[in-house]
Order: C-alpha cells, then structure tokens, then sequence
C-alpha cells in the first residue's frame, strides 16, 4: 500500500481539540493517517511513494453521508411540487415495485461515484425495499469495488395480516437478516458495514409495514449482532387528513414516545429527519443516547418543515447530517447539506448564533462517525485512525477570497469542489477520474436508460415533462428549401 504524503494544505482536522494546521501536512501509510500537523519531520516523509501538493485546498476528513437511499438516484427531477406523503403514494410505490437487482447495482454505481466527486467517503444506506441476498449483493458490491466506504442498513419487514404478500414470517426475517450480517459486516477489507432498519413511524406502523413484535424482537436482534438500528422518525407535512399529525391525532404518542413506550429506545437508534419531534421527544433521545440525522435539503424541498436541529446539538444529542436520496432533493452533494444545515437553523431561529460553520463540518465528520459507532475509525485527522481524507479545492473562482476559509468555502464552495479523495489510504477520486471505475459515462448511460424505462412502465413519463413549453427546433428556410 503506497506512502502518500499530502502537503501544503488547510489541514482541518476535527480531532478533540480542533487542530487547524494552515501550510499542514498529513501522512498516510498502510491505509491509516502516520503524521498530521503543520510540519512533519522529514525523517517520516522521506521515501513516501507520492507527494500531493495541496496549495490552496482544504484537507480534511472526508464527509459521512448517514442517510441516504442509494436507488433514489435513478429518479431525479421527478418529484417536483409533490408533498411527502403524495411523493410516498403517487411515486415511490409505483417506481419500488418495478426495481429488480441490475437497477439495484446500475444505481449503486452511480451514487458511488457521485458521492465520490464531491467528497463523501462514507454513506449509510437506508434501505427502504425488500432485498433478497441477491439485492444485497448488488447494491453491496459496486461501491465496495469504487473504494467507498458504505453501511448497508437492511430492512427488516415481515409478513403480516395487513403485509401478506412479503415472502418471509418475521423468524423467517429476522434470520435472514442475522446472516446478511454474518456475510457482509467487515466484508472488503472492511469498507462494507451492515446496520439493520426498523421503520417506527406513525406512517410505516399504520400500513402494516411495521409492527410492536417487529420492532422489539428486530431491536433485540440489532443488540445481539452489535450493530445500529436507522429508522424515519416525525417526518412528513402538517396535513391533518394524512401523514404524522393525523397519526398523531388517532394514537396519542408521537414516533419517539412510542419507542420509549417499548423500551427499546438506546444509543443503537439513529432517527432519522425528526423534523417534528417535540421538547420532550429531545429530551427522551437526549437521555437515552440516541442519534439524529439532518437531512436539510430534503426536508425543505418537499415542504415538511425545519427539524429543530440546534435545539438536539444544544441538548447533545449526537446530530449528523444526510442527503435522503436524489428522488427527493436531487443531490448527493454533503457539502451542500453543510451549509444547507447552517442557513435553515438561522432561519428557523431568526438567530445567526445557532449553528456554526465548524459545527456544521463536525455534524458531516466526527459526529456522523460517534452516531454509525465508528469514531474510533473514522471522522478526523488523526493518527492511526483510517485515511479517509477529502481535499477540496478552494481557489476556484467562486469561491474567492478567503479572508476566513472555512466559511467561505462552505458557504461558497461546492462538493464537485472536490480535487482528490482517499479511503483506507487508496486515491479513489482525482481530478474527475475513478482509477477504480473503468468508465463512469457508460455507468450514467446505463442510469438513464434504467430510470427512463422504470417510469415509463409505471405509467409516470408525464413526471418527466418541464412546466414550461418545449417546441421543436426549427428547421433553417435554406434545409426547408432543399426538402
């Protein structure tokens, strides 16, 4: 494995004291950062194998997407318009039904090498179908072979009175996730992790999709396998006739109340948008340890509201930050959630103080880390942590001056920003090109084509057509002459 020495950088480090090294340097060897600081000894760095000038770049660590749904990206621009709960019902149940696993792998591609290009080097992936190991295996596959580090979060879902076409009885389901586990958790090197999805929403529980045995059988399984639980909590609109208040309305308890009703809420739930959880929903996850996952982006386009995000961090709970997936808000891009992060909170509080830029990148690295339980691995500049780096390029033009980089790069920079990605140590982005993709245009051809016939068959092609007229090109009078 190659010595790699990067230098001459904004070496922003996220460690326990928040090391910013300007003109710093970080050294990697055998996959794990060997130096970091403003100046190595040139004893370390003599004979590195490569030397990556990073003069005008942030070096740091490379961002955590801790929630997305990787297949979604097969569908962009489609959702325009659509409230949550219509998104659910008039787009997702028609486009799930028709995924079979080469869509599954196309799309793993594809976010791969999205995520990739703008600096993401870890991603938990939600996921929302019914996978066989088959699925698994090619959704798992193509971002191991990219160089991505990924937690796959299976679903856990059961054959129930009111979900009787599902294949598998809840012990049925519940062992074939223990062995997804056994097969895949530590797999590649261990760039792939697993994690286990348990939908407790008022929304998934109404449909039959979850159930009170599901939810606290699967949550004991999830503590004997020793791995995270992700799971939609208080999302959606304020509609009273669907969606969170009408459940709310009809049961009494909100999403969190619900699994603190169960006991089964820990540190091990990673809760994902929570834009409608209440004080007290804050302070039950606040006691208890769980996580939260800020999704700004997704939350803003569908209407469904701002999550009171620096209320959770104020309370210190764990809070990370996730795209949701580009069939909602259409992006991978992290960096945009970071300053997506930044401005809604403001907003929300007619306050500039709440959230920071630098706790903004925190919720990104470090904490997305402490809330999947890898900070020990990942999340900061550190030695002898994993060599997941992302150097940015902060001299293009739109980003300008930068009189207080952070800032001006997160508010001004972009994630295709990104100049050179490294995950265990190997260079799996430079400069547009994936050394380990052999050709990405052939990869979004596929995409496309993919997506394009989804929607036709399930009757969707009218999402694909702009809300302004689209006319033929004319023909020159001098062709119409000839004709």
């Amino acid at each position: 494995m190659a010595r790699i020495l990067i230098e001459n950088g904004l070496v922003v480090t996220v460690d326990g004291d928040r090391s910013v090294f300007p003109g710093g340097a970080v050294l990697v060897e055998d996959g794990r950062v060997a130096a970091v600081g403003e100046s190595l000894d040139p004893a370390t760095t003599r004979d590195v194998d490569e030397v990556i000038d990073a003069t005008g770049c942030l070096v740091m660590p490379g961002l955590i997407n801790l929630h997305q749904h990787h297949w979604y990206v097969l569908f962009k621009g489609l959702a325009d318009g659509m409230l949550l709960e219509d998104w659910i019902t008039d787009l997702v149940f028609p486009l799930v039904s028709r995924l079979d696993d080469e869509a599954m792998r196309v799309a793993s591609w594809q976010c791969g090498l999205e995520m990739l290009a703008t600096g993401t080097t870890c991603s938990l992936n939600h996921s929302v179908t019914v996978t066989t190991p088959e699925t698994v295996k090619a959704i798992v596959e193509p971002q191991a072979a990219l160089g991505i580090r990924q937690i796959f979060a299976k679903e856990l879902r059961c054959r129930n009175a009111r979900f009787a076409t599902h294949p598998l009885s809840l012990d049925e389901s519940l062992a074939a996730l223990a062995e997804e586990v056994r097969r895949w958790d530590g797999a590649h090197g261990g760039l792939v992790r697993m994690g286990m999805v348990i939908e407790a929403n008022a929304h998934w529980t109404a449909s039959g999709m979850s159930t009170e045995d599901l939810i606290t059988r699967g949550y004991k399984l999830a503590r004997d396998l020793g791995v995270r639980i992700s799971s939609h909590i208080a999302g959606g609109t304020f509609s009273l006739e669907k969606g969170f208040l009408k459940h709310l309305r009809e049961t009494g308890r909100t999403d969190v109340r619900y699994l603190m009703q169960l006991g089964v809420l820990d540190e091990r739930w990673i809760l994902a948008h929570c834009i409608h959880c209440t004080e007290l929903d804050l302070e039950q996850m606040a006691r208890v340890g769980a996580s939260l996952v800020y999704t700004p982006t997704s939350e803003s386009i569908r209407g469904g509201g701002i999550g009171p995000i620096a209320n959770a961090a104020k309370l210190g709970i764990v809070t990370a930050l996730g795209t949701d997936g580009p069939m909602v808000d259409y992006t991978d891009d992290m960096l945009e959630q970071i300053k997506a992060c930044v401005l809604f909170q403001h907003q929300r509080h007619l306050d500039p103080t709440r959230i920071s830029v630098e706790q903004a990148i925190e919720m990104a690295t470090i904490d997305a880390a402490r809330a999947a339980g890898l900070d020990a691995e990942i999340g900061s500049l550190e030695v002898g942590k994993r060599a997941d780096i992302a150097v940015f390029d902060m001299r293009r033009p739109h980003v300008g001056p930068l009189l207080r980089p952070l800032s001006a790069f997160v508010c001004a920079g972009k994630g295709s920003d990104a100049k050179v990605v490294l995950v265990d140590g190997e260079i799996v982005y430079r400069d547009g090109v994936f050394p380990q993709c052999p050709d990405p245009r052939e990869i979004l051809r596929e995409a496309e084509a993919i997506g394009r016939s989804i929607v036709a068959s399930a009757g969707l092609s009218h999402r694909l057509a702009s809300s302004w007229p689209v006319r033929p090109a004319s023909v020159p009078a001098s062709r119409r002459a000839r004709a």
